[in-house]
């Protein structure tokens, strides 16, 4: 997901109503914030960071995911007792090296990075191995690293298969074997994209009623671009039943669309968008759809912003005290937002009571 979040992961932009801004630091013109207290001794074994430091460079701090990420990231670690601190990447490989070598120059003990351009960190990776430092690369895999946390874009977009296929079997139980329009709207401008646009398009493999129509390619993953690409769907063909998307905006555009004033359809009973990632705009707009308001049915998630940082945290104590393997791949896990979930998403910032192993 190098456009996108969410992924993992993140997942990836996502419960902004749910997280409040922490205690968050950053290194360069901004004074770091620390934790201003030690924990009593007797908690010491409650707050295995005591007396370390970690720091997190970030991809960049150009939306409210991202922000909210990089304050939870300092939260979750400040409260098991580590000086957490993060750097804004700026989006930018320059900057992030520059981050990188000042929390390495501050002596962290683990050093967390979503690279922008993954080739270009081989001397930041060389120099934290030489000064004893555990490199984490987060989302976007460096050629080396103490540990790896990523989310597996393929595999979300087959659980996002099987998600709306749930739907379509059960709501077309009767109809003809594969006879059920989908069309998928993709954005194939990044990696994540092409790979994911690739899965949906499988969907017959994972529903025994779908029929996969077409795919409709989009030039960017914006709103406007999914109520352009639904307009013109609708305007040759009023068919289709399913839309299926990698790109929550993409997904959000063509339920405007399809409930917009213009649109051709106004019973959505027999319809449904599946999309990936989102957030809790999308999660409301789901809601609605149990009446049948609109269609926009349900989306794939890598995990909540609170999900994230507290893998984050497994990951750091696991390569400090050696229970993780050296080279460890942390793979995110999946939120299913739907009809079933909806509620506990919207309530708790994360889904428990469903998990991968339900659609397996």
């Amino acid at each position: 997901m190098k456009k996108k979040l969410l992924s993992v992961v993140m997942t990836v932009a996502l419960v902004a109503s749910l997280f409040a801004g922490c205690g968050s630091s950053k290194t360069g013109d901004t004074q770091a914030t620390t934790s201003d207290s030690k924990s009593e001794t007797t908690e010491s074994a409650d707050k295995p960071g005591e007396g370390k430091t970690v720091g997190f460079v970030t991809f960049g701090l150009g939306g409210d995911f991202f922000q909210m990420l990089a304050d939870e990231f300092v939260t979750v670690f400040e409260e098991a007792g580590y000086d957490a601190q993060y750097a804004d990447g700026e989006f930018n490989p320059t900057t992030q090296i520059e981050a990188c070598e000042n929390f390495i120059a501050m002596g962290v003990d683990v050093l967390f990075c979503w690279s922008v351009a993954p080739e270009s960190m081989d001397g930041i990776v060389t120099e934290c191995q030489e000064k004893g430092i555990k490199f984490v690369a987060f989302v976007a895999p460096t050629s080396e690293y103490d540990a790896l946390m990523v989310s597996d874009d393929a595999e979300l977009a087959d659980y996002a298969c099987k998600l709306a296929a749930k739907w379509i079997d059960e709501k077309y139980a009767d109809a003809d074997d594969h006879s059920v329009p989908v069309v998928v709207l993709s954005c194939r401008t990044a990696d994540t994209g092409v790979i994911q646009a690739d899965e949906l398009d499988k969907i017959e493999e994972f529903s025994t009623k779908a029929k996969f129509v077409k795919e409709v390619e989009c030039q960017d993953e914006t709103v406007d671009d999914g109520m352009k690409a639904t307009e013109n769907l609708f305007a040759t063909d009023d068919s289709t039943k399913v839309i299926l998307t990698a790109h929550s905006n993409i997904a959000t555009g063509a339920n405007n669309y399809l409930t917009g004033l213009s649109s051709p359809v106004q019973d959505y009973s027999d319809m449904a968008i599946f999309a990936i990632n989102g957030d809790n705009a999308m999660a409301e707009l789901i809601k609605t759809s149990i009446n049948d308001e609109c269609p926009l049915r349900g989306m794939v998630m890598t995990g909540s912003v609170n999900d994230t940082a507290s893998e984050m945290l497994y990951v750091c104590n696991g390569i400090l005290d050696g229970s993780l393997e050296e080279g460890h791949i942390q793979k995110a896990g999946t939120l299913f937002v739907y009809s079933d979930t909806v509620d506990e998403y919207l309530e708790t910032g994360t889904v428990k009571s469903v998990t991968n192993a339900d659609f397996d």
